[in-house]
C-alpha cells in the first residue's frame, strides 16, 4: 500500500494509491460508511481518518485497515469508466490532475554518508576493497527548508558550480523513540520513500575544510516523494532497485542490498544520539554514480529522474536563480 500528500485547489489532502491513480482517502472512506446523510458521514470521516501522512504512519495498526476499507469501497462503487463519486465529489484522480506534494515535511532529515561501499570508494578515489571493513556509521543533517516536492524545480545560484545528485531510499519514522534496540528498530519504521540528497560540491575545493552547511543545506536540496510505501509482510527494504537518470542518461543503478549499515542499525544508532520523532526521515545513503564521479555536474535546465522499485518515480529540473533579499 502506498499513500501520498496531494493538493487540490490549494488544499493539502491525504491520498491512497488505487493502482496508479490517487484516491482522496477521506472521500474514499466516506464511500464505505452508511450514515443517513452526507453531513453525518463527513463528521465521522473527520473524526476517524488521519489528516495527513504523518498522522497515518504514526499508527499503522489503526490506519492501514481504514485505508483498505476505503480501497474496497472504491472497487464496489465505481470502475475506471464510471469512477466512484461521493456526494457528487470526485474521489479518484490521475496523478497529473493534482499537484503532488512532499508526503511529509520532517522536523529532521538524517543523512547517512557513504553507506554504499562503491560510493565511498569513488568519493575517496580508492579501491572498493579498502573500505569494506572501515566504514563507520556517519550522519549529517539537512534543515526542513531543504524539502521540496518530487516534481518541483530545484533553484540554484550561479555560484553553485558543482551541483550533484544522490538518490536514496528515505526511511520514515512512524513511532518515535529514544535508545531503540536494533531488534526493535523496524517496529519504528512507518514507510519508505524517495529522497534525493542534492549537494553543491564547490566547497570540496577548500582543502581540508568542507563547508557541509553550504554544500547540503540550500533551499530545495531535498526532493522527497512522490509516495510512501508502507511496511508489510514480505517486503524487504534491502531488496529494492534504485535508478537515476540525467537528461535520459542512466547515472545510478544499484540495489538497497548494497548498504553497509542496515536500516535497523541506522535507526538504533540515530536514536541513541537524539530522539526520533514521527515523520522524521533517514536518508539511508546513496549508491555509486553521482555527478562528481562522472565528472559531469548538473546544469540549469537539466532533468533529473529518480525511481525506486515499488515506490514511485520523481522528476525535476534545475532552475537558475539569482539571490535576492527576502524578508521572513
Amino acid at each position: 500500500m502506498r499513500i501520498c500528500t496531494f493538493s487540490l485547489a490549494g488544499e493539502a489532502r491525504i491520498g491512497v494509491l488505487f493502482g496508479e491513480r490517487i484516491a482522496d482517502l477521506k472521500l474514499a472512506y466516506a464511500l464505505s460508511l452508511d450514515e443517513e446523510s452526507a453531513a453525518e458521514v463527513m463528521d465521522r470521516v473527520e473524526a476517524e481518518v488521519p489528516h495527513d501522512c504523518e498522522e497515518f504512519i504514526e499508527d499503522l495498526e489503526l490506519n492501514r485497515p481504514l485505508a483498505e476499507e476505503a480501497l474496497e469501497a472504491i472497487e464496489a462503487h465505481g470502475s475506471k469508466k464510471d469512477p466512484a463519486r461521493f456526494d457528487g465529489m470526485q474521489v479518484v484522480y490521475e496523478p497529473e490532475e493534482v499537484e503532488i506534494l512532499p508526503p511529509v515535511v520532517p522536523d529532521t532529515l538524517f543523512c547517512m554518508a557513504r553507506n554504499y561501499v562503491a560510493h565511498a570508494a569513488e568519493m575517496a578515489r580508492t579501491e572498493v576493497d579498502d573500505f569494506k571493513e572501515e566504514l563507520p556509521l556517519y550522519c549529517f543533517l539537512k534543515p526542513a527548508t531543504c524539502v521540496s516536492g518530487p516534481y518541483d524545480d530545484v533553484p540554484v545560484y550561479p555560484s553553485m558550480e558543482k551541483l550533484d545528485y544522490e538518490l536514496e531510499l528515505g526511511v520514515l519514522i512512524g513511532q518515535g523513540g529514544k535508545n531503540i534496540p536494533v531488534e526493535r528498530a523496524m517496529d519504528h519504521v512507518g514507510g519508505y520513500t524517495l529522497f534525493n540528497d542534492m549537494s553543491d560540491r564547490t566547497s570540496l575545493n577548500m582543502g581540508k575544510f568542507i563547508d557541509w552547511y553550504a554544500m547540503k543545506a540550500p533551499d530545495g536540496f531535498a526532493p522527497i516523494g512522490p509516495y510512501i510505501l508502507l511496511p508489510e509482510e514480505g517486503l524487504d527494504p534491502h531488496d529494492l532497485r534504485l535508478k537515476l537518470w540525467v537528461n535520459g542518461e542512466l547515472r545510478q543503478d544499484a540495489t538497497t542490498g548494497d548498504m553497509v549499515w542496515r536500516i535497523a542499525e541506522q535507526v538504533s544508532y540515530l536514536s541513541g544520539v537524539a530522539t526520533l520523532r514521527t515523520g522524521d526521515i533517514i536518508g539511508t545513503g546513496s549508491p555509486a554514480g553521482n555527478a562528481a564521479s562522472w565528472g559531469e555536474y548538473l546544469q540549469p535546465g537539466d532533468l533529473i529522474e529518480g525511481e525506486i522499485e515499488g515506490i514511485g518515480r520523481q522528476a525535476f529540473r534545475i532552475r537558475n536563480e539569482n539571490p535576492e533579499y527576502t524578508p521572513g
